[in-house]
């Protein structure tokens, strides 16, 4: 399914995307458990054996430290793990929110009064916000 903005105008059910949305889960949970160590470790290159010999061709030392931190596949599943921390920690609070908001108009629905912020006003936001502590 393409995102669109407009999933609950095109006749997307919640339940769907809900299944689709655990779906996508379980993908990333593979995802995570298949990339494991890679943040520690150097990404494996075919070795150079230009000359057939068995070994690698070399002109400097081996800087195996300098190998592993400055490799630049690892520093983009660096980058990767980054970025999905971040947008997994938004993806998180829209569906507290989305959960928040349903419970409430469930609540209305059965008779119950809305909850009160003791700050003033009710706790019902009109764009249904959650947040996530970091």
């Amino acid at each position: 399914m393409t995102y669109s903005p407009n999933h609950a105008t095109d006749g997307h059910q919640l339940s769907h995307l809900v299944a689709r949305l655990k779906n996508a889960v379980g993908e990333l949970e593979q995802m995570v458990t298949a990339c494991g160590d890679t943040l520690y470790l150097p990404s494996r290159r075919p070795d150079a054996d230009p000359d057939g010999t068995g070994r690698r061709a070399t002109r400097e030392p081996s800087r195996p430290t300098e190998d592993v931190a400055l490799d630049d596949a690892r520093l983009q599943m660096h980058e990767q793990h980054d970025m999905g921390t971040t947008y997994l920690t938004h993806a998180i609070a829209y569906v507290m929110g989305v959960t928040a908001a349903l419970d409430r108009a469930l609540s209305r629905w059965e008779g119950q009064a809305p909850q009160t912020n003791p700050y003033g006003g009710n706790v019902d936001h009109p764009d249904w916000a959650a947040t996530v502590a970091e």
